[in-house]
């Protein structure tokens, strides 16, 4: 409760945001491929591409099996024979409906479906033009014609990209007129896609529920990063495993700018800390080291002190408690300039003018600063200054012994 409060202090005359918001903790780490799949699944992306997908190889299908069957009709108009080819055209249409089940029960890939149902469909229009090979005119006619349905079949079917499905969801979650939905889909995308995608909110309208809890700024991060997997993969499903590495290396990122900026709120709030101690403690280090300089009895117990504290310290806690002795015993013979005493203050406050304010001022963030560096820097760097100071070569006396 006091590092919040702190903190919240520090936020307040500072002006700068909160990592977390209101939050008052971070939340617990989690792995960039973990943050990545939840956050696809917050919104149903998988789903809602796998549906497409379905819809896509639904509508393909059925626009190639149109095409098939009206030339058909009309081979059986003009031969007088409704039952041509029945057989082979039922067990085509059971082909590809076994083709496009394999692709819902993930069996297969959206363009291993697709090269199926094109190819089961060019095997029955090549299998017609071997019957229609005698010269019967009204069969040439029809003839005639397969070579232009070859063509339309194999002409490849446009699947949506992940930058349109995500534009699309985001866009139709957020709208409720069907009527202004169709006419904004016809000036932005092709009309295939408009009516995949409205056929996906009236059959699963579920799907989108949770889009509209996603901030703004999310989305238009998820569409640029949607956009770079767009370059880096081919189709739709690459691109949707694409697009979550994508969202776990910017998660990475972020956390990586959000740690820096931890950090550099931790060293702020350190030294808020270090700072309301030297004041509430009156610990100017101007006027500590003014003193220390000018009266010699002090500066030599202090001295002395410490080197008895630091070449038999071992641990941290072993540390403060020989410093917590040492000084106490210290300042049971010498006051030490800290404090609020009335001496003390009179001597701070020597001078004219707001220098004596202005230099207090600047000892309290001296001592702040100092503080805000923690007690394991400093007594690093006090061990290595004593060991500076005890090495050396012996003297004179010791070399004559």
């Amino acid at each position: 409760m006091v590092s919040s409060s702190i903190a919240t202090i520090y936020y307040t005359l500072s002006g700068n945001r909160h990592i977390f918001g209101s939050e008052t903790t971070a939340p617990s780490y989690i792995p960039s491929d973990v943050f990545s799949i939840a956050l696809l699944r917050q919104i149903n992306f998988e789903q809602i591409s796998q549906r497409i997908s379905e819809l896509t190889t639904h509508t393909f299908s059925e626009t190639k099996l149109s095409y098939v069957r009206e030339v058909l009709d009309d081979l059986r108009n003009s031969l007088g024979d409704n039952s041509l080819l029945q057989a082979e055209f039922t067990y085509l249409e059971q082909g590809i409906g076994q083709a496009i089940d394999d692709f819902k029960n993930r069996r297969v890939s959206l363009s291993t479906t697709i090269e199926q149902v094109s190819k089961q469909l060019i095997q029955f229009v090549e299998s017609t033009e071997t019957m229609l090979a005698d010269n019967n005119h009204c069969k040439e006619i029809i003839r005639s014609r397969l070579p232009y349905l070859k063509q339309a079949i194999l002409q490849r079917y446009s699947e949506p990209t992940v930058t349109e499905i995500l534009q699309l969801i985001f866009h139709l979650a957020e709208s409720n007129d069907f009527a202004n939905e169709r006419r904004w889909l016809a000036q932005k995308f092709s009309p295939q896609l408009a009516e995949l995608i409205l056929t996906l909110k009236q059959e699963n309208a579920e799907l989108l529920e949770h889009i509209t809890d996603l901030p703004d700024q999310l989305k238009d991060n998820l569409i640029a990063l949607a956009e770079q997997a767009q370059l880096k993969a081919e189709g739709l499903e690459a691109s949707v495993r694409q697009l979550q590495r994508e969202v776990a290396d910017w998660f990475d990122k972020s956390m990586t700018r959000a740690s820096g900026v931890y950090k550099r709120n931790a060293k702020g709030v350190a030294l808020l800390i270090g700072f309301l101690i030297a004041l509430s403690v009156n610990a100017d280090t101007l006027y500590i080291l003014n003193r220390l300089s000018e009266d010699s009895t002090l500066r030599s117990s202090l001295t002395q002190a410490v080197n008895q504290i630091t070449p038999n310290s071992q641990t941290v806690a072993s540390d403060l408690r020989a410093v917590r002795d040492a000084m106490d015993s210290v300042l049971d013979e010498l006051p030490l300039p800290i404090g609020w005493d009335q001496t003390i203050t009179g001597q701070q406050m020597s001078g004219q003018g707001i220098m004596p304010i202005l230099r207090r001022t600047i000892g309290w963030l001296i001592t702040g600063v100092a503080l805000s560096m923690g007690a394991a820097f400093w007594y690093d760097t006090l061990s290595k200054v004593m060991n500076v100071r005890n090495t050396g070569g012996t003297g004179k006396s010791d070399s004559t012994r």
